[in-house]
């Protein structure tokens, strides 16, 4: 039997084996550039004839764009399919298929359970990919028939060429660069669309003098427990769209993709501020989708069909109707409890297009956090297919600095892109096969449950928090801390009801010490494996870094054991760690910004230090 990735629709096995050709002698009835080239990537392969085929491409226009069928029989392996999708979908099943010494005579018909299966990556929280990376990330998302693929951008992390002046250089991806992207993308049977947001999230922007004045609320807003700095346009003056106008006459001509994703999420200060009187006269939801409906008029003008996020309009959902019907509404929540059912429930029932939106959680907690992903990710599938959602699209963020590692987010890619496919059983056990044999090579099949083990360790703390663990808000508040003109009370306010207890807090430690033996007991036969190895040591030692400090204010422990707890900290160095790491993969970018929530940390373990001690704190590192 073969062990394919994902799994297929039907299977119909025969009794017959025959030896696997040493060489693919290929005849394609219709040119399939693009299969072609994947096989001639994992197997010896050139044109023949047809009569002297052993693997044949033939056409059945009675399939669908991405359906496709196999014959395995009599010596030969003959493809059926009516586009140069299904063609490739069946090359990168015989990928897997191929791995056999032996073939067993088979029949085998697949299509997907889902139209769109999406993958969106943030490149604008501090952290620029570089083009490798982004290739290799591709070349993991066509492996498991991923067919979208976005870069977020808020900010300036895409090449303006009108505002170049605001840019840092090695900080963005250049024009050249996104469309080396998307061709490498379209060759994968991968459409690049291009992601850019235009109302909320636009705080880099607002920083710029020139545009400062275009807030809704210049001096931000208080939310989360603290003051967030201006980051949504104001709706009422023309300028902001033309703002808007410019980073779209920048972006979409570049594209070849139909689709669009305005976004458009998360207006916090709308209707708080200078569009105050507006709001209250109208209402949020009409002010929000006039600004929208001003916007999806620029967009159609590059013929493209917008995408936006449903947090503000799934609350005003009554005024749905007034919004262009092509436009594709994404449902997006990242816990357990994220409401896909009921949500894409309405959505169907008001007769729109729709996509979920689950994500990996990487962020906000190192190493993920992998029983609220994994039941996330399932349900966004589940309820995806239950009220024929166009698809899904898996979004990984940066917040706070972006400053989990790529391969944090490994595991719940595989996942998702398992049960876009093939929504059926067993897809846990085919990710941790799919992880260790495919993407690490491990050759002592550790990886997998390394990973996922990683993204247990909230379990042992004190609530469950459904945007990030409390150790990565332990790191974000001592950050904030370290600012305070009394940081030790600030610390103590913000974080009291995170702190573990003692017997938790071993328990924790051992915990992370047991992950630090497995991973030097991984053995990956991929180019990057001490790259990994490096990253995930480094992930481990400041969580457990974090649970030190929690420590440091167990007042059950005695000022010594406190005191040594924070000399174990700081005698490690995270920052120049970090900073090989971040290069290894990424742009040099913002990765200062990201460095100082590392230097904020440890400025506030100096802090904690020095008040056990009793003596008087003096700044030593600049944040």
């Amino acid at each position: 039997m073969y062990k394919i990735f994902p799994k297929v629709k039907t299977i119909k096995y025969g009794e017959s084996y025959f030896a696997r050709p040493a060489k693919l002698s290929l005849f394609f009835e219709e040119k399939r550039v693009n299969a072609f080239t994947k096989l001639k990537s994992f197997y010896d392969a050139s044109e023949e004839s047809k009569e002297e085929a052993n693997l044949l491409f033939l056409v059945n226009k009675d399939l669908k764009k991405e359906e496709y069928q196999i014959e395995i029989k009599d010596g030969k392996i003959i493809v059926y399919s009516s586009s140069d999708n299904g063609a490739f979908y069946a090359s990168t099943t015989l990928y897997f298929i191929l791995k056999e010494e032996k073939l067993q005579e088979a029949s085998i018909h697949d299509e997907p359970d889902l139209e769109i299966r999406g993958f969106t990556y943030d490149i604008s929280r501090n952290k620029v990919p570089k083009l490798e990376t982004v290739k290799n990330i591709i070349d993991i998302l066509s492996l498991l028939k991923f067919n979208h693929f976005e870069l977020y951008v808020e900010g300036l992390s895409f090449e303006y060429e009108k505002y170049k002046k605001y840019q840092k250089d090695d900080n963005f991806i250049t024009k050249k660069e996104y469309k080396e992207i998307e061709e490498y993308a379209n060759k994968n049977m991968i459409d690049l669309v291009p992601n850019e947001n235009g109302f909320g999230h636009m705080a880099d922007w607002l920083e710029i003098d020139e545009f400062k004045d275009l807030a809704e609320c210049p001096g931000g807003m208080f939310l989360w427990g603290r003051q967030r700095e201006a980051s949504t346009l104001d709706p009422s003056d023309d300028r902001s769209l033309e703002l808007v106008k410019d980073l779209y006459q920048e972006m979409l001509p570049l594209s070849n993709s139909k689709y669009f994703n305005m976004n458009f999420d998360e207006p916090f200060e709308l209707g708080k501020g200078k569009s105050k009187e507006l709001v209250e006269k109208e209402g949020l939801g009409k002010v929000y989708i006039d600004y929208t409906i001003k916007a999806v008029e620029e967009i159609k003008k590059y013929g493209k069909t917008p995408l936006i996020w449903m947090d503000v309009l799934m609350k005003h959902s009554e005024l749905l109707y007034l919004l262009p019907k092509d436009m594709i509404f994404m449902d997006w929540g990242y816990d357990s409890t994220s409401p896909f059912d009921r949500n894409l429930k309405l959505l169907k029932k008001l007769d729109t297009k729709f996509i979920s939106a689950p994500g990996t959680s990487s962020w906000c907690s190192f190493t993920g956090r992998t029983d609220a992903s994994l039941e996330n990710i399932k349900n966004a599938i589940d309820a995806s297919c239950k009220y024929q959602a166009l698809g899904s699209v898996l979004t990984d963020w940066g917040d706070f600095g972006h400053m989990q590692y790529l391969p944090i987010s490994y595991p719940q890619v595989v996942y998702f892109g398992l049960i876009a496919w093939r929504n059926s059983e067993g897809a846990l056990i085919d990710t941790k096969e799919f992880l260790n044999k495919e993407l690490f090579k491990d050759e002592n099949k550790i990886m997998a449950d390394l990973l996922f083990d990683l993204g247990r360790y909230c379990n042992y703390e004190n609530h469950h928090q459904s945007n990030g663990t409390e150790a990565f808000y332990t790191l974000m508040w001592s950050y904030f801390a370290s600012q305070s003109s009394d940081p030790i009370d600030y610390f103590k306010t913000k974080c009291s009801s995170y702190l573990v207890d003692r017997n938790h807090n071993i328990m924790l430690q051992n915990f992370l010490d047991e992950k630090l033996k497995e991973v030097d007991m991984c053995k990956m036969e991929i180019n990057d494996s001490s790259l990994i190895k490096d990253e995930l040591k480094d992930t481990i030692n400041l969580v457990k870094a974090i649970y030190k400090l929690q420590a440091a204010y167990d007042t059950s422990l005695s000022v010594e054991e406190r005191i040594s707890l924070t000399d174990e900290i700081l005698a490690q160095d995270f920052l120049h760690l970090r900073e090989k790491n971040w290069l290894a993969r990424n742009k040099s970018s913002d990765l200062c910004k990201s460095l100082d929530k590392i230097k904020g940390f440890i400025e506030f373990v100096r802090i904690t230090r020095e008040n056990l001690r009793g003596g008087k704190y003096e700044k030593e590192v600049k944040v």
